[in-house]
This record gives C-alpha cells, sequence and structure tokens, in this order.
C-alpha cells in the first residue's frame, strides 16, 4: 500500500514545535528509515499517519484514499504502530492469550488462532514463553510480541518506532528478517530509528527531519 502526505502540518496546542508541508510518499514494500535528533517530529510524524494524532492541515493518503475522515480503527486496518513502550499494546496475562484474544474476537476458531499465533511467538524466540505471565517480560521481549501483535492483523503498512531499542544483536537479526518478510509481500514499513547500524543494513530509503521540517 502506498502511504503519502500532502502538505502535512500539525502542532502541538501551547508549544513552539511545528510541523509544516511535509511531502513525502512511502511505496510497498518499500522500507523507509525516518532519522534525526530528539524531539525533531519522529514520532509525531508516525502517530500522525497511523491516526493518533490529528493533522491541523494537509491529507494522508493511504492505498490511494483520502484518509482525512477515517476513524482511528479504520485506520488501523492498514497501518499499524508499534510504540516506543511496547507494554502500552499489551493487554492478556499472558504471553500466548495476547495474540489469540483478538482473533477470537474476530471469530477465529480458537485452534487456529492457537496455531497462527504460535507460529509467530516461534519466529521471534517467545515460543517457550507462551504460558508466561506477561507482567515479567524484559522490555525487549515486549518489544517482540508488540511486533508479533501487529504483524497478525496483516497491515497493509506498518510504523515502527525505535524497534531495536533493548533489542541485543541476535533478536536484531529477527526483527531485520521480519521486516525483509513484510517487504517482500509488499508491506511498506516507515522505520524511526536512532540505531544507524540497522538503518544503513535494512532501509531501502532514508528521510531526515530536524525541527518538523524533512531534510
Amino acid at each position: 500500500m502506498t502511504v503519502q502526505t500532502q502538505e502535512l502540518s500539525f502542532a502541538y496546542p501551547g508549544s513552539s514545535f511545528a510541523m509544516q508541508n511535509i511531502n513525502f510518499t512511502m511505496q510497498p514494500g518499500e522500507v523507509l528509515a525516518l532519522c534525526g535528533p530528539n524531539g525533531s517530529g519522529k514520532t509525531t510524524l508516525g502517530k500522525l499517519l497511523c491516526g493518533l494524532l490529528t493533522p491541523t492541515g494537509g491529507k494522508i493518503f493511504l492505498g490511494g484514499e483520502d484518509s482525512t475522515g477515517w476513524t482511528l480503527g479504520q485506520r488501523g486496518k492498514r497501518i499499524g504502530y508499534l510504540f516506543q513502550e511496547p507494554a502500552r499494546q499489551i493487554f492478556a496475562p499472558t504471553v500466548l492469550e495476547d495474540l489469540t484474544f483478538t482473533q477470537e474476537l474476530a471469530g477465529v476458531p480458537a485452534d487456529q488462532a492457537k496455531e497462527q499465533a504460535m507460529a509467530l511467538l516461534s519466529r521471534f524466540e517467545l515460543d517457550k514463553l507462551a504460558d508466561q505471565s506477561t507482567l515479567t517480560l524484559s522490555r525487549g521481549e515486549q518489544q517482540r510480541l508488540a511486533i508479533c501483535g501487529l504483524l497478525l492483523g496483516g497491515p497493509a503498512a506498518l510504523v515502527l518506532d525505535e524497534p531495536t531499542t533493548g533489542l541485543d544483536a541476535s533478536r536484531k537479526n529477527i526483527l531485520a528478517a521480519a521486516i525483509a518478510q513484510c517487504s517482500a509481500h509488499g508491506v511498506a514499513v516507515l522505520l524511526i530509528s536512532h540505531d544507524m547500524n540497522f538503518v544503513h543494513t535494512n532501509a531501502t530509503r532514508m528521510l531526515r527531519i530536524d525541527r518538523g521540517v524533512l531534510r
């Protein structure tokens, strides 16, 4: 799915920060890195794309459709967002239940939901923690579980906000493989990161933002 912004603008009430006239296009299968210093607008732009913030001006097109009037739920079916704090995306008592409960609510048979969830957990080396309480997970484990939840929904685009935080080298490789697989299936990925080694290795293109302006 193509993700495109047109003259996108945003300002926080009572703040001097402002983002104006943001124009870029992310193509299906592209892994686009968004880099810049703290406070430059990286996370703000990611949240605007996913509908977690409302633009003060401009438009966002998802798959060629103007998403200006879409609800958060409508946008969430097209584009998934990984928070910097992955615990915010984990709700169920155990690791396995965190992936199966939304599937079962959607009408997926319990056995099928469990099979799909276990396949993802295995890919991210979480299968041995399937019955463990989500409250006992490390930050890196929370990060991987949240990514599993996003992938389970089959989004056409992903925004990953600092996804390598808390991951060691081997688990960064697992993440890189998952990103590559998404890209190969036409999923557009916006990679927000300070991890320049990971960016240079895995992104197909890089944009830099500073003080709300794309460079």
